[in-house]
């Protein structure tokens, strides 16, 4: 129920003295615990009779959507999915509703680079208006400046493929926080970031309910998330800290 997550930090460096004996360095390392509390469901009851006169196999194909109406929670509910997460991001840039800027993008990218966040496996997600403003951008657009394969990517599939070497991903989900129209956090951030964690993923399980007349199926999970606090790579240890997140306020 409850998963400790371990780090571990640079030991200490010490200098020797001639003729003396080495020190130990001890390092007082903490654990993050998340406790796996969320257990989410789809039920539906399929009666004989809307079977039996129905052109479509009803069960299978809600069955069926029940796994993304699950994964899509995961994702994007405002309160119980990912998507809550940056409200809570202590590194923000960007003013909410409005156009993302390159500046604001460079201070995502300092925030990281100042936490020693690796280049590797970061990424940016966004919403609709978020990647909009991306193709506002002329540098993420232009031939002169991508290269004319991106550029004809842009302007033809409305694609951005990087943002200073984080691949872009897009998701309506993103709206859903804040719930207001024309507001979006987006996430530039590493994948290490983030803990997901799916103890079941969806399981469906069918029976036949006698006095309704029809089948009963329920799909579950059981997960958790939580946002990642990990020790420095300062020499010797230090506090744990969000730094490989950053939150991107927009539209």
């Amino acid at each position: 129920r409850v998963l400790q997550i371990n780090d571990f930090s640079n030991p200490a460096v010490r200098f020797k003295t001639e003729d003396s004996a080495a020190t130990y360095s001890n390092i007082a390392e903490t654990n993050q615990s998340v406790t796996i509390s969320r257990q989410a469901y789809c039920a539906m009851l399929f009666e004989s009779i809307a079977e039996l006169q129905s052109d479509i196999e009803l069960r299978t194909r809600y069955t069926g959507n029940m796994g993304y109406s699950l994964m899509a929670t995961v994702e994007g509910d405002a309160t119980s999915g990912l998507a809550s997460l940056p409200s809570s991001f202590s590194q923000l840039v960007g003013t909410m509703g409005d156009d993302v800027t390159d500046d604001d993008l460079l201070g995502a990218v300092r925030y990281l680079d100042n936490g020693d966040v690796p280049q590797a496996n970061r990424f940016l997600y966004c919403s609709p208006g978020l990647r909009v403003s991306l193709l506002k951008l002329d540098k993420f657009t232009r031939q002169d400046y991508v290269g004319q394969g991106d550029a004809e990517m842009a302007v033809k599939r409305a694609r951005v493929g990087m943002v200073y070497g984080a691949p872009v991903f897009i998701s309506t989900l993103a709206n859903n926080n804040p719930s207001s129209a024309g507001t979006s956090y987006g996430w530039f951030c590493h994948k290490e970031g983030v803990a997901l964690i799916i103890q079941q993923k969806p399981v469906s399980h069918a029976q036949w309910i006698l006095l309704s007349d029809g089948w009963g199926v329920l799909t579950s999970l059981v997960y958790q998330f939580a946002e990642r606090l990990l020790h420095p790579s300062t020499i010797g240890g230090g506090s744990s800290d969000d730094r490989f997140n950053v939150g991107v306020r927009s539209n």
